[in-house]
């Protein structure tokens, strides 16, 4: 093997990757592993330096994200008289007014919804620590009738249940994802591949900052351990940077 040979195959690796952080992740492995050819003898060059560098910048992309009201017409779109309906209205509600992640739906329990408070006790998110997040009235409503008309009676304190044998609680993301990704459709809106239940976070991220929420509020609703990672969603706020902006040196101030 010889350093053309090494280019050869990044120069393909990054051909098939479309992501900065699936390209910076392939070079990574490939300079590991061309270290260990060496550190075990079986190559006796330095190969790893012939691996370029990917840069992956965290904050350099725009998150993937809908119009608020394509959120509201997918919403709008689903029938509520069958329990898979009552159901997925339930769970599109509240991903798009709370935030929470797939994992955190699906390990949500009726004890976790405070009826009286109007407020959702979500335990140990991504960050490992508790929050509570707002039970607006629609979101309310969709989920007691989901609970009281449609939940499968089953032994199991979870909330969202599949309502295909074996009946249960949701064991996986893809369930879920496939879920939103179904209703978005359903309501006539065109997706990208792979997107799923965090792109109604992003969605719901994007329109808070966009009505001049605080950024730090918008991080607890979120989860957000680091402010840094809510900070990306101001990158969309115009009206915002425009209101921020210093003039031009020399142009009219």
């Amino acid at each position: 093997m010889t350093g053309e040979h090494v280019l050869a195959v990044i120069e393909h690796l990054l051909a098939m990757s479309t992501k900065d952080s699936t390209r910076s992740a392939a070079t990574s492995y490939a300079r590991a592993f061309l270290r260990f050819l060496r550190w075990s003898d079986l190559n006796d060059q330095d190969l790893a330096r012939f691996v370029p560098r990917t840069p992956c910048w965290r904050l350099a992309h725009l998150p993937p994200r809908l119009p608020w009201q394509d959120v509201r017409r997918a919403v709008d779109a689903i029938d509520r008289t069958t329990a898979k309906g009552r159901r997925d209205r339930a769970i599109l509600l509240l991903l798009a007014t709370t935030g929470i992640r797939n994992k955190e739906l699906r390990s949500l329990d009726l004890e976790d919804i405070r009826w009286r408070a109007a407020e959702i006790l979500v335990r140990q998110g991504k960050a490992r620590r508790d929050r509570v997040v707002p039970l607006v009235q629609e979101t309310g409503e969709a989920l007691a009738d989901y609970i009281l008309h449609a939940r499968p009676g089953i032994d199991s304190r979870r909330v969202f249940l599949c309502t295909v044998p074996p009946i249960g609680p949701f064991r996986a993301s893809a369930p879920v994802s496939r879920i939103v990704r179904s209703r978005l459709e359903r309501g006539g809106i065109k997706l990208l591949r792979g997107a799923g239940a965090h792109l109604v976070r992003h969605s719901l991220a994007t329109e808070l900052v966009s009505q001049r929420r605080p950024i730090n509020e918008v991080a607890d609703l979120l989860g957000h351990r680091s402010m840094d990672t809510t900070a990306i969603y101001v990158k969309v706020a115009l009206p915002q940077l425009a209101d921020v902006a210093l003039p031009f040196p020399g142009g009219a101030s």
